[in-house]
């Protein structure tokens, strides 16, 4: 069965268990996700785990690439397990509407341009 998106009526609070929290961690790791059959949409190193940051309030996904902040991520106990398929459908136009942000400096410089239009 296809995953066909989260519940709408729980927008902003998909990812917030077990601690109600604005941004979260989520992961996808290839081992567990290696039986998955679908497309990715986001150009990922397949032999990693992949770590974001997800940004329910103001609707962004973040991908982590610096080493160190992976080496932090990596030893927290509360990041959320997924797979590609969900990833994509976070940041589908038809699925979560999320704004992807390929690494934290593409946020940053995003967040700033943002500013700077007031």
């Amino acid at each position: 069965m296809a995953f066909e998106g989260y519940r709408e009526d729980k927008r902003g609070h998909w990812f917030d268990w077990p601690f109600p929290l604005s941004v979260s961690i989520l992961y996808v790791d290839v081992d567990v996700d290696a039986d998955a059959d679908v497309d990715v949409d986001v150009n990922v190193d397949e032999t990693e785990t992949k770590w974001y940051l997800i940004v329910e309030e103001e609707k962004h996904l973040i991908r982590i690439r610096d080493e160190k902040q992976i080496e932090l991520l990596h030893h927290c106990m509360y990041g959320i397990l997924l797979n590609d398929e969900k990833i994509n459908w976070i940041i589908d136009k038809n699925g979560g509407r999320f704004t992807y942000h390929d690494s934290v400096q593409d946020f940053i410089k995003f967040q700033k341009e943002y500013l700077d239009i007031f």
